[in-house]
Parts: structure tokens; sequence; C-alpha cells
């Protein structure tokens, strides 16, 4: 018989308990998203002055998610030519010094 225990995972986030399922997260990991949305809401009600809890954490989730497409269209431009250069030689460098 194959038991699967799942343990739930408490987080609080504006104020506010969650209880998660993992998802194969280890609690420092969920706890870390957590934070960063929790964080990202508080930084938006502050700054836009609103106070709409659902509002806020919609701005929340629009905001990260633009932040996660920035950081995946930087990715996948990879290196600059002066950048790649720079790599080139450090591997150069390095095999140099292993011969």
């Amino acid at each position: 018989m194959n038991t699967l225990v799942s343990e739930k995972l408490r987080v609080q986030i504006y104020g506010r308990d969650y209880e998660l399922d993992p998802g194969g997260l280890t609690p420092l990991e969920a706890n870390r998203l957590a934070s960063t949305v929790d964080q990202k809401m508080r930084e938006i009600a502050e700054t836009f002055h609103i106070v709409d809890t659902q509002k806020i954490a919609v701005l929340a989730a629009l905001n990260i998610a633009l932040e996660m497409s920035q950081r995946e269209s930087v990715a996948q431009k990879g290196l600059s030519p002066a950048d790649e250069e720079a790599v080139q030689a450090m591997i150069a460098a390095l095999d140099k010094a292993v011969r």
C-alpha cells in the first residue's frame, strides 16, 4: 500500500495566514516565496496608498509577473559581445593555468 503524507505549510502574507500544499517546495522555499509576495503587496499599498487588499494582490501579481518576464527576456538575449569576449578570455586563462 502506497501512502503519501502531504504536510501542509502555513505561511503569512499581508497579515493573513495561508495553508499551502508544498508541492515539492521546502518550508524555506515556500516562506521565501510568501515573503516576496508580502513585500511586493506592502510596497504597492504604500506607494499607491491603496487599501483594497484584492486590488493590492492583483497589482502585486502583475508586478511579479512583469519582473519574471523581464528576467526571461534578458536571459534569452544572452551575453553581450563584450561579456562573451571576457568569458572566452577567462576560459582561455583557466585552461592555460590548469595545463
